[in-house]
This record gives structure tokens, C-alpha cells and sequence, in this order.
């Protein structure tokens, strides 16, 4: 589905101004404004890219899951926003805004400035609300006057290309209807979401604020990457040196790589080469596994992942620990023959 971001098209535009709370915890007013912002078609385009390339296909934005309905939620704002004239869009911002300051309960959260967003994402122009917090940073600006070049220190700079100094999340239009209207569907983007870590500050911009949460099914979706991948590097990949290689990398990826989410892009990206990638893309795809990231969670997988098994004809087989799989190397085959080489000696065999 995170295909549909590739196409951004922005109409209108509101930022505010969002502060931490005093040192006595008390909230801190916002900043509001009252206008839409003014920018110019490039400055636009730069935007719709950057938030575009942060959602895309392999650049770990999450899918994600509505908790929060209630009237004054970031999901019913963004129905409202959705249907509003300029000013009502205006107005629904500045509660959106109130509703951050309300939640923004933690010295350690940064303030920043929240960019509210309508347009149309896709080729079929699906209507939706796009919701930045961004950190503010400091930065310089050449200026060239008469021959002379300078810079001008600006101290609050936003939307970066420091991906790290944003957050972003989106809802948007399907087809489906409810009691309420139509109903909105939800993707984050946040390079420190975590899968289970309450600790973590980005819970408070995806949770707290947006309303929404990690979808409960990551523990199915996380087997059933290893499942279809498995499948596609047995029935695809003809030399067995290569799909040992593959086979590795798999349990290397859901076991040992420390990132919180995986992803059909990214492996492909990662581990395979050639047609591989787009023939692995399509296969998840036929397989209805999702475009975007998804959060990563071996529970059913902890036996499978706590030894590498390598099966030979005549009954013979090989049993690593996966985190030293490196350590059996293949280093070649023939008709009847396989060569491998062992990173240890031999200490004992059972008997």
C-alpha cells in the first residue's frame, strides 16, 4: 500500500508553533496561526518530495492501526479537515494543536512546530491529512549582496533534510463506509518507533497524539515473512550454495539485525541481487504480504531461529547455533559431492 505515497500533492497548508511544558509541568501554550501558509510551487514540490521519500516503499514508515475515535482524536479532526473550507481548516488545526499541547506532558519531548497538511495522495488522488511534528534546528543561509557573500544564522529551521527531526503521520480515504461516514486508514513515519518500548518518546506522537497503535498482528505477519521467503529462496534460487547464502541471511535478518521492523523492500535490497528483487517483490505481493514496513516479532519463530539444520542425501545433517551459521561455509558442490568448510575443530562426537 506505501506505493501510493510516491504520488504527494499538497493544497493547503497551517503551522503552529508547539512548546514543552514549564518546569513545573504545566502545559505551555501553543503558538497559533491564524492563515494558511504561503509557499511557493518549488518549495511545495520539495516538501511533497521529502514527505513522499519518508513514506515510501523501504524506508521503514509502519502501517498502522486507529485507537482513538473519540471526538476530539487526531482521526476525527482529520475526517473534519478533510470536508473543511479554508477557514473551518484553520480552525481545526489550532484544536489539533491544543490537543498536542494536552498530551505533551514530558520535559524530555522536544518542542517543534506542527505542519497540518490536506491534498491527495496516489495516482487515483485519495484524499487525506498529513500531520508533521518537526524539530526545530539551527542552521545558516548564504546570502550574496554587491559582490559579497554571508551568512545569515537562522535559529529555527524545520523539515530538514534530517529525517530524524520529523515525524510524520497520515490519514487517509478508503472506500469503506461506517455509521460515522467514510473511514480513514493510517501510516506513521518516525525513525525511533519502537515495537514494545513504552519508554520510547515516539509513543507519545503516534499513540497518545495520532491516536493510533501498532497493529496487533505483527507476531502472524512476522512468520509469515519467514515463511514465504523461505519458500521463494527454495523454489526459486537454483544453485545451493546461493540459497544457503540466502537461507543465512534470512535468520541473520530476524534474528540477529537489531532494527524493529522488517521489510520486502529492504531484504530485497539487502540480500538479493538482479531479477531476484523484483521476482521476491512480486512474490509477496501475490502473497498479499504488505509493501510497507512491518513490525518485527519472532515469538512463534524462536525455535526455528535457534539452530541452523543443513540436510544432506543418506541422512546427514549439520546443526549450527544460527547466530554461528557463518561459521559453515559451502564452498562448493557437485553431482553427488558437497564441500564445506567448518570455522572450529572438532572437539567431541557423540556417541
Amino acid at each position: 500500500m506505501s506505493e501510493i505515497f510516491n504520488t504527494l500533492e499538497f493544497s493547503r497548508i497551517v503551522l503552529h508553533n508547539v512548546h514543552k511544558p514549564s518546569q513545573k509541568n504545566q502545559p505551555t501554550p501553543p503558538t497559533l496561526s491564524s492563515v494558511l501558509a504561503a509557499l511557493d510551487e518549488s518549495g511545495k514540490k520539495l516538501l511533497q518530495d521529502r514527505v513522499s521519500r519518508a513514506l515510501a516503499v523501504g524506508a521503514g514508515s509502519l502501517a498502522m492501526a486507529v485507537k482513538d475515535k473519540a471526538p476530539s482524536s487526531c482521526y476525527e479532526y482529520a475526517k473534519k479537515l478533510l470536508a473543511a473550507n479554508d477557514a473551518e481548516f484553520v480552525t481545526l488545526s489550532t484544536a489539533i494543536a491544543l490537543h498536542h499541547t494536552a498530551i505533551h506532558k514530558s520535559q524530555r519531548w522536544p518542542g517543534g512546530t506542527l505542519v497540518i497538511i490536506s491534498g491527495t495522495l496516489g495516482t487515483d488522488s485519495i484524499p487525506c491529512i498529513v500531520i508533521i511534528k518537526a524539530e526545530q534546528q539551527a542552521g545558516f543561509m548564504e546570502r550574496v549582496d554587491e559582490g559579497k557573500i554571508t551568512l545569515d544564522f537562522l535559529s529555527s529551521l524545520i523539515l530538514t533534510p534530517q529525517t530524524k527531526l520529523y515525524k510524520i503521520g497520515v490519514f487517509y480515504q478508503t472506500a469503506t463506509i461506517d455509521d460515522s461516514g467514510s473511514v480513514l486508514e493510517a501510516h506513521v513515519f518516525d525513525s525511533n518507533i519502537k515495537s514494545s518500548d513504552d519508554r520510547q518518546a515516539a509513543k507519545y506522537f503516534y499513540d497518545d497524539f495520532l491516536g493510533l497503535m501498532i497493529p496487533d498482528n505483527a507476531v502472524q505477519r512476522t512468520r509469515e515473512f519467514y515463511t514465504f521467503t523461505s519458500e521463494f529462496i527454495e523454489n526459486t534460487v537454483k544453485d545451493p550454495v546461493r540459497k544457503v547464502d540466502l537461507q543465512n541471511a534470512l535468520y541473520s535478518y530476524l534474528k540477529l539485525d537489531k532494527s524493529p521492523t522488517i521489510e520486502t523492500f529492504e531484504f530485497g535490497q539487502r540480500f538479493l541481487a538482479g531479477t531476484e528483487i523484483d521476482d521476491f517483490s512480486n512474490y509477496m505481493a501475490r502473497k498479499e504480504f504488505p509493501e510497507s514496513a512491518v513490525v518485527k516479532d519472532t515469538k512463534l519463530l524462536s525455535n526455528k531461529l535457534r539452530f541452523r539444520k543443513y540436510n544432506f542425501t543418506g541422512g546427514i545433517k549439520i546443526i549450527a547455533p544460527s547466530e554461528k551459521s557463518d561459521k559453515v561455509v559451502i564452498t562448493g558442490c557437485s553431482t553427488d559431492e558437497t564441500y564445506i568448510t567448518i570455522g572450529g575443530l572438532l572437539e567431541s562426537q557423540d556417541r
